[in-house]
């Protein structure tokens, strides 16, 4: 492959090509209704891949790289907050995968970002051993450059067409070079890094709040798992600051994120399952949910297709 370009509209869809071809386990919370219209265009120069990803909606994203090669992503545009632990992603901060970490972040689009990844090899050939907190500040001279010399990169690679002879191999070497070599620069803050670091991003407090939330959803505790009365008492606050924690880090409420969630994971369920071996009403009421048309309304506005037309094209 020297260029390639995928669309995708829903959230499995990504979670599955993500892992398949860059290492990356995803787990993936869609938290607007629709396609997210998702663009992946992949440039590769033998070991560099410039992923530039174009995309709509409001994402929840929780990465974990498996394996040792290197990928670091920054924001080139964005019409909405993009948010890491809570936090506001800023233009001169970028956000390297750290093998086995998980990663969070929140996108808001419409979107640009671009993601690149370093294969094993030419990490170990290099030396690089970035470390310290996945989030960083960077010098934006070095982002901004790093953007230009990718984007004459791919524009070069697109207008070869398929070729195979040593000119192109060479040319091509010394374009992934030359990312490289800009690359190096804006690693710095990674390579430098000690076990504490000033320009580390710590997660916000109301990020905190969703996580421990999360804990006690994913536990399974409570019978009632969207009763926010129960949750709150739980975690030993108010239903006003637990109401709070989840608008100003996610968008939207406690109740309406773990019901998306408990869809997405009825999504997945039907997408793996065989129709001859379950009914969606068993599915959905294992997920939790009790009344089958309302989840077959909020299923249809979210994923653009009712649960039976689902498990009836799984494999």
């Amino acid at each position: 492959m020297n260029s390639d370009c995928v669309r995708f509209e829903t959230f499995d869809e990504i979670e599955m090509f993500w892992f398949e071809t860059m290492g990356i386990s995803p787990s993936l919370t869609q938290l607007t209704a629709g396609p997210l219209n998702f663009e992946l265009r992949a440039e590769d120069f033998e070991g560099v891949t410039l992923n530039w990803v174009r995309s709509e909606g409001r994402q929840l994203w929780r990465d974990v790289l498996e394996g040792d090669g290197l990928h670091i992503g920054y924001m080139i545009e964005s019409e909405g907050a993009v948010l890491s632990s809570g936090l506001e992603v800023g233009p001169k901060d970028a956000l390297v995968w750290h093998p086995g970490q998980e990663t969070d972040y929140l996108l808001h689009g419409p979107l640009l970002s671009l993601e690149i990844s370093v294969s094993e090899d030419l990490v170990d050939v290099l030396g690089w051993t970035p470390r310290g907190a996945p989030l960083r500040r960077v010098p934006g001279e070095r982002l901004n450059r790093l953007t230009k010399v990718c984007q004459r990169a791919s524009r070069w690679l697109r207008l070869q067409g398929i070729s195979d002879s040593p000119e192109f191999r060479n040319q091509k070497r010394m374009w992934r070079d030359h990312v490289l070599e800009v690359l190096s620069e804006v690693l710095m803050p990674w390579m430098e890094a000690q076990s504490v670091s000033v320009s580390a991003i710590p997660a916000s407090r109301q990020h905190k709040i969703v996580r421990s939330a999360e804990t006690v959803f994913e536990l399974g505790e409570d019978d009632g798992q969207d009763d926010i009365d129960t949750l709150a008492g739980q975690l030993g606050m108010s239903k006003r600051k637990l109401y709070y924690a989840f608008q100003s880090t996610l968008g939207i409420g406690p109740r309406r994120y773990f019901e998306l969630r408990r869809l997405h994971a009825l999504r997945r369920e039907l997408k793996r399952l065989h129709k001859d071996d379950c009914t969606v009403t068993e599915l959905a009421h294992a997920h939790g949910f009790t009344q089958l048309g309302r989840v077959a309304g909020l299923y249809k506005t979210h994923f653009g297709e009712t649960p039976s037309e689902t498990l009836r094209r799984s494999v």
